[in-house]
């Protein structure tokens, strides 16, 4: 109960640092980019649209178009050297940037997740939830063994294909499932030769 307790509060706090830092930096960001749409703003005949002041809405269309801006720019190659080069120097050595780099590294999503199939796993004396990746040849298939609460971090095994059996089930349920910690995993554990 204990360890399911700790696991628990631990992959709370994963999954709220990076949101409450983007909301930090978000909030900040707008803080500074008001001041710039201020001028902007006072062109318009009307000082808000509901509940909503101009200033805000023009600071909002401002920081959308840098972060576009900012988007283009980063796919070019000098980019790249300079935020690898930023990275190294400063940014890796900030605890708090390092986790939320790592956090990010691993929200792949359902459509990343490309041709994986939900299988199930035989071990020694137990079995396990994963993803078939690739079947390297007839004997032979790596799989991903996703952990909980977080499915995205997890670990890759080569193992025989006859200890593989296919779920009938799909990559999301998969994921949901393992959020919650196994909890509704028996419908997709009755497949017929789910285990033996």
């Amino acid at each position: 109960m204990l360890t399911l307790l700790k696991t628990t509060c631990l992959g709370g706090i994963i999954f709220l640092v990076p949101i409450v830092l983007f909301i930090a930096v978000l909030d900040q960001a707008l803080t500074i980019v008001a001041s710039l749409a201020a001028p902007i703003a006072a062109v318009f005949p009307v000082s808000s649209i509901g509940d909503l002041a101009i200033v805000h809405i023009v600071a909002l269309l401002i920081l959308v178009f840098v972060c576009f801006l900012a988007g283009l720019a980063a796919r070019t190659a000098i980019a790249g050297r300079v935020v690898q080069s930023l990275e190294a120097n400063i940014l890796d050595k900030i605890p708090a940037y390092a986790l939320m780099k790592m956090k990010a590294g691993t929200m792949l999503s359902v459509e990343d997740a490309g041709n994986m199939v939900p299988v199930l796993i035989q071990f020694d004396d137990y079995w396990q939830m994963g993803f078939e990746v690739e079947k390297l040849d007839e004997e032979k298939s790596l799989v991903f063994l996703p952990g909980a609460p977080d499915p995205w971090s997890g670990s890759v095994r080569l193992v025989l294909s006859d200890r593989i059996t296919p779920l009938d089930t799909n990559i999301t349920a998969v994921t949901i499932m393992m959020k919650a910690l196994g909890k509704g995993s028996s419908r997709a554990l009755r497949t017929p030769a789910a285990v033996v």
